[in-house]
């Protein structure tokens, strides 16, 4: 069995890394091997123990999350950060992606849920709240709509464009199209190319700007 992904959890409250922790109890995938206060201890912390993935508030002292997380991209790349807030402002979202992290939770978010988030982005996909994602997707397509010229994109493409804007992950996109994952994988490639898009969650931008999401991705069967 592999051995468990490492965290680096910070929070200013000592109740929310308690819970934190308890709600990882009894899996073997994940475990939290530092605890910091603030910002500045959770970059000492990264240095020194070399974590897989950073949970980060965004409020915090002497130094914020998303603070943290740029320099975290900057300082030790590998390092995947999730952000792990009370915070559901499309703002805060859009500032976060900016800062280079790959998740966003909010805090009440089930135990399935944010186990479902870290093993997404243990796997190297981006694991955002849904419900915050699609404000910030429809905000950001009023701000980008214009006329872009962009190649066109076959049916099977703007399936997987839809499946991409609804925040489905590649393994999920495949169950649901009844292909591989890697297929899967290939086709969100081969959108996000097309598209000009820099990765899924600007494709997803593009393609509600540009009216090529048919229909909200839960409909698909």
């Amino acid at each position: 069995m592999s051995p468990a992904l490492r965290l680096v959890l910070a929070d200013d409250h000592e109740v929310t890394r308690t819970g934190f922790v308890a709600l990882l109890a009894g899996s073997a995938e994940f475990e939290v091997v530092g605890q910091a206060r603030d910002g500045q201890e959770a970059l000492e912390l990264c240095e020194r123990l070399q974590p897989d993935i950073a949970i980060l508030d965004i409020r915090m002292p002497l130094l914020n999350g998303l603070g943290a997380a740029r320099l975290l991209q900057q300082r030790q790349p590998a390092i995947k950060v999730v952000i792990f807030t009370m915070d559901d402002s499309p703002d805060h979202l859009e500032a976060a992606i900016a800062a280079g992290a790959v998740g966003y939770l909010l805090k009440d978010a089930s135990r399935s849920e944010v186990l479902d988030a870290l093993q997404r982005v243990a796997q190297g996909e981006e694991a955002l709240n849904s419900r915050v994602s699609a404000r910030l997707l429809r905000r950001m397509a009023e701000r980008n709509a214009g006329g872009t010229q962009v190649a066109a994109l076959t049916a099977r493409e703007r399936q997987v464009l839809g499946l991409v804007a609804g925040g489905f992950s590649n393994r999920e996109i495949g169950e649901k199209l009844g292909i591989t994952t890697g297929t899967a994988k290939a086709h969100v490639e081969r959108v996000i190319g097309k598209l000009g898009a820099a990765d899924r969650t600007q494709a997803a931008v593009r393609g509600i700007a540009l009216g090529l999401v048919a229909q909200p991705a839960g409909q698909w069967p």
